[in-house]
């Protein structure tokens, strides 16, 4: 593979700059964003002011390898899904 061919390679961030929760947002939309030192606003809830922003992927599955990497190097770590997470339908769940 070339150095500039990323086809293959996982979507890694490598500078260290710092979004809040909207523009992570709004850079990965609907997608698995992996982050890491978690400027947090208050103890016990979501509300960050900024993140490094490790990886990002389309799905879940692709992102899990990213959090383990991101946990060997920073102490706070976590993947979140930055579009809409929609329940399953009640039909779905009743036969």
């Amino acid at each position: 593979m070339l150095a500039n061919d990323t086809r293959n390679a996982p979507a890694t961030m490598h500078a260290h700059e710092r979004l809040t929760w909207e523009e992570i947002c709004q850079r990965y939309p609907d997608e698995w964003v992996v982050i890491a030192e978690m400027d947090w606003v208050e103890d016990g809830c979501f509300e960050f002011g900024t993140a490094f922003v490790f990886a990002h992927h389309k799905t879940r599955k692709e992102a899990s390898p990213s959090v383990k990497e991101a946990d060997k190097h920073y102490d706070e770590v976590g993947a979140f899904f930055t579009g809409r997470l929609v329940p399953p339908s009640c039909a779905l769940l009743v036969p």
